[in-house]
């Protein structure tokens, strides 16, 4: 169980890291292939994922079961039970349930058969029950009486073994002495009464195949220990992970092959070898072909193949985050979280070349000697896809879709990768969303991953307005189990650096905020828009709601407004009108009721009279509510005065302006103009004016007019200070880029102030408090 406990140690390590969240693992991993669809339902504990184990272990609900033994009752009844019949005896009846008077068509036969033999073996194993485990009472308090007992009943059942004249309940009497004995410690009792009944070398049926399993972990010698366990593994799905879990990776192929007497023997051994290769394991599916050309672990294990090449190649591809297991070879010695986005791209070039190799060895594969060949041909379908073969995939695909029947679950991955193929099949500029593909999409549209990649495919290809799109429904559904089932999507974009501290995207609308244009912004309004009224399905499926349009008008807005293009922004603003923006961010619009979110972007002060953290020291000549309306149009109004050379207040407009540009940058008390988030530990990002924003320039700019236009000392020392303040902003900004402190001395405006007005320079570096009689005396002589 040592497999185990690492394996809790891991789980909650991840619980502990979630404090300082940052995607990683299942969270980020693209897949589109489910092992379901393609019969390998009992290796579900052993599906590719980036935990340590499958659903089957950590989910109850979906353990595996195996009607082995349910058939090979029914086998011994000659055909004429059923499977839920015998089940139901096996798993729900009592020893008391066990009589002649019983409806059970099972019971019914062995009674009317007078088959007294087989229903005195169902009552003893019933009698036997209580006793297969380790222990009924978790204090441990009845554990000597328990052992005494159960002893007694392997006796028993070792004596009704030796006296029973049929073969096959004479067998299932010995398999429990032979489970008893184990839950006792009884090793020595284990082997002899196998060694008695049983041969390692011959598994008839499903009693043999359990029987093996305790021999296993009876068995001394390491090498042949795994060799059982590799039959118990292959033969049996209920006991597959636990035989995983004692089977030893650290001994070597070649000492545990040594013992095997056969092709499908080695073959069972070299696939359980493979599933403990997290990096590339074609060799391995190689040596398989070779031994057992049908090993049903062999198709297995190259869907875990396929779904490992969809986590090398396509989670990078899509969402430029690394895989969720990278192979060891391109892992070691790197530092992948701080790798710029372009260099994750690349990571996935390199594993196409992994899957071409695959590619042939698939090819050379007949296809006639294989089980499950229809997955071998949709493997050869994706491969295909991977290798940017479109068209080769496209034409493999529609050979599948003519042989497979209409109910086959294999078509739903079949057409994800026909309509990706369809959408990567398109030049750059000139790319679509296909008609042919718009009902597989529509069919597939809750699955965020599959509909993330198209919107990727088509922004890559120029199309960013249905990229967009797509993005976009990504937000307006979230079913209840989607968390559970990883039904999310994070993703990066290609113009993050490893300085963007905000590297990440959850939501279509910070994507856009941060990587779109306003050109794009504005063509994908326009494309929103030309969905209003159409009738055909997929255009109402993909209509977005007036709340979320106008959220676009206002991020179209915002970005003008970073660009300083003021009469743009304001013309955008002014189509949603002050009551949205009074709505969106005014207190007393919500009657006290805000959610703590909503609390921090609220208009409560004035960013041409009021700075963060300084004491009110410009008067307030005009009062007007604040919101983004109000305040471009002020500014506007500001900038064509203080530009007025007849005007006589140049300097006090100028000075406003700087104000406000200082607000609207990360430390001032309207950022939201320009932002829709603030982090306290760095806002360094991607957008369009992430310099400007960290660095306040356009407020020394203008606070610099204000200078130039000054009148007095104690004013021009005023100003001087004030592009001091957004200097040291810049210079905080140049640290966070370079990790250096910055030196004071380089703010060469607080050097100038100090040179030029020795008098004002320690009132004014002290405190701010001197700033209401500085700005007071603008005018005096």
């Amino acid at each position: 169980m040592q497999k185990l406990v690492i394996f809790i140690a891991i789980l909650l390590g991840n619980v502990l890291l979630a404090c300082g969240f940052y995607p990683y693992g299942e969270d980020v991993r693209i897949s589109f292939l489910n092992p379901d669809y393609f019969s390998y339902q009992k290796y579900k504990s052993f599906y590719y994922s980036s935990l340590s184990f499958g659903d089957e272990y950590y989910n109850p609900e979906s353990r595996i079961f195996d009607n082995q033994n349910e058939e090979l009752w029914r086998k011994y009844c000659k055909n004429k039970v059923t499977i839920d019949d015998i089940a139901n005896v096996l798993f729900n009846y009592t020893f008391s349930d066990i009589n002649p008077n019983h409806s059970n068509i099972f019971l019914q036969y062995l009674y009317k058969t007078n088959d007294v033999e087989a229903v005195n073996y169902l009552k003893f194993a019933k009698n036997c029950e209580y006793f297969n485990t380790w222990q009924d009472d978790p204090w441990e308090r009845n554990t000597q009486n328990v052992k005494v007992n159960r002893s007694a009943l392997v006796k028993k059942a070792s004596t009704l073994a030796y006296q029973s004249k049929k073969a096959e309940i004479k067998k299932r009497y010995a398999f429990l002495a032979i489970r008893m004995a184990f839950y006792n410690g009884d090793m020595n009792i284990v082997n002899q009464i196998y060694t008695q009944y049983f041969k390692v070398d011959r598994s008839d049926d499903i009693i043999d195949v359990w029987a093996l399993y305790f021999k296993a972990i009876e068995e001394k010698n390491p090498a042949l220990q795994n060799l059982y366990f590799a039959e118990v593994f292959a033969k049996c799905p209920e006991k597959r992970f636990v035989s995983w879990q004692y089977f030893s990776s650290k001994l070597s192929e070649k000492e545990v092959l040594h013992y095997a007497k056969n092709g499908m023997q080695r073959a069972n051994v070299l696939v359980i070898y493979g599933l403990y290769n997290s990096g590339k394991n074609l060799e391995n599916l190689k040596k398989i072909y070779t031994e057992n050309k049908n090993s049903e672990g062999l198709g297995f294990l190259l869907s875990r193949e396929v779904s490992k090449l969809e986590d090398w190649i396509y989670t990078p591809y899509y969402t430029l985050f690394y895989p969720s297991i990278s192979s060891e070879e391109y892992a070691l010695g790197r530092n992948m979280e701080n790798e710029p986005a372009q260099q994750v791209l690349k990571r996935s070039e390199s594993d196409r070349k992994y899957a071409a190799e695959m590619l042939e060895f698939v090819n050379s594969v007949d296809l006639s000697k294989v089980q499950n060949p229809d997955f071998w041909k949709f493997a050869k379908a994706e491969l295909l896809s991977m290798i940017k073969d479109y068209k080769g995939s496209l034409e493999q695909i529609s050979k599948l879709e003519k042989s497979l029947p209409q109910d086959s679950e294999i078509r739903t991955n079949l057409e994800q990768i026909k309509v990706l193929n369809l959408f990567a099949n398109q030049q750059y500029g000139k790319a679509i969303i296909p008609e042919v593909t718009k009902d597989i999409i529509l069919k597939n549209k809750n699955d965020k991953r599959f509909i993330f990649a198209l919107g990727r495919e088509l922004e890559y290809l120029g199309n960013t307005d249905d990229a967009a799109l797509l993005y976009a429904s990504l937000d307006e559904e979230r079913l209840e189990n989607d968390y559970m089932n990883y039904n999310y999507i994070y993703f990066k974009s290609l113009k993050d650096n490893k300085y963007t501290y905000e590297d990440y995207y959850w939501n279509y609308f910070n994507y856009l905020d941060a990587v779109y244009t306003s050109e794009q912004v504005l063509s994908f309004i326009k494309k929103v828009q030309s969905l209003d009224g159409k009738t055909d399905l997929f255009s109402q499926n993909f209509t977005m709601k007036k709340t979320a349009v106008n959220a676009l008008y206002d991020l179209l807005g915002t970005k003008y407004l970073r660009q300083n293009k003021l009469k743009s922004a304001l013309n955008t603003f002014q189509k949603l009108g002050e009551d949205y923006y009074d709505i969106q961010y005014s207190l007393w619009e919500k009657n006290g009721k805000y959610t703590y979110d909503h609390s921090t972007v609220i208009f409560d002060d004035n960013p041409f009279y009021q700075l963060k953290y300084t004491p009110d020291f410009v008067p307030e000549k005009e009062e007007f509510r604040v919101n983004k309306i109000t305040i471009v149009q002020k500014l506007i109004e500001y900038i064509k005065r203080a530009n007025n050379p007849n005007e006589k207040d140049r300097d006090y407009y100028y000075f406003l302006i700087g104000n406000c540009y200082y607000n609207m940058a990360q430390y001032g008390n309207v950022w939201m103009m320009k932002r829709y988030f603030l982090s306290s530990y760095s806002n360094f990002s991607i957008r369009e004016d992430n310099e400007e924003f960290n660095s306040s320039n356009l407020a020394k700019f203008y606070y610099g007019r204000a200078l130039e236009n000054a009148k007095t000392d104690k004013f021009k020392a005023l100003c001087l200070r004030m592009q001091g303040r957004c200097e040291n902003n810049r210079l905080e900004f140049e640290r966070e880029k370079t990790g250096q402190f910055p030196d004071d001395s380089l703010n060469t405006y607080y050097r100038r102030l100090k040179e030029e007005y020795p008098r004002q320079y320690n009132d004014m570096m002290s405190n701010c408090d001197s700033f209401i009689s500085y700005f007071k005396v603008r005018r005096e002589s």
